[in-house]
């Protein structure tokens, strides 16, 4: 009895951190290689930005958001995009130009970093494209 209750707390555990993650399945329709910064709400009161993920031309692959579980919480930034699609929820952010970077503490105005309009995801795939 006290081997099924082990088992079935040590599941339990297991189920519990493989949903602490998101995936996105990003593809990169189109005809430039494109990086992407991410933006995400990790609890109540903290965001963390990230980036770059490059993805070539014609690439695509997930990226794992670990600590993140709730995609309306997302949002997506990529030095591709010509224009904020029409009707879509936007936040200003700031992001390092040129190196990958992890910042949980906001980066206005510091050197090496720039201010870009985020969209919020609207589901778990994100199609990059020449629009």
């Amino acid at each position: 009895m006290l081997r099924k209750i082990l088992l079935a707390a040590a599941l339990a555990a297991f189920a519990a951190n493989a949903a602490a993650a998101l995936r996105i399945d990003v593809k990169n329709d189109s005809s430039e290689d494109c990086s992407i910064a991410v933006n995400a709400r990790t609890d109540k009161t903290k965001w963390i930005t990230q980036g770059w993920y490059v993805f070539p031309s014609g690439d695509e692959a997930p990226i794992i958001l670990d600590d993140i579980t709730d995609v309306r919480n997302v949002y997506f930034y990529n030095d591709c995009q010509k224009s904020v699609p029409k009707n879509a929820e936007t936040k200003k952010v700031w992001v390092r130009t040129n190196y990958m970077f992890q910042d949980e503490l906001p980066r206005d105005n510091e050197k090496g970093y720039e201010e870009v309009i985020f969209t919020r995801l609207n589901g778990t795939k994100y199609v990059i494209t020449d629009e």
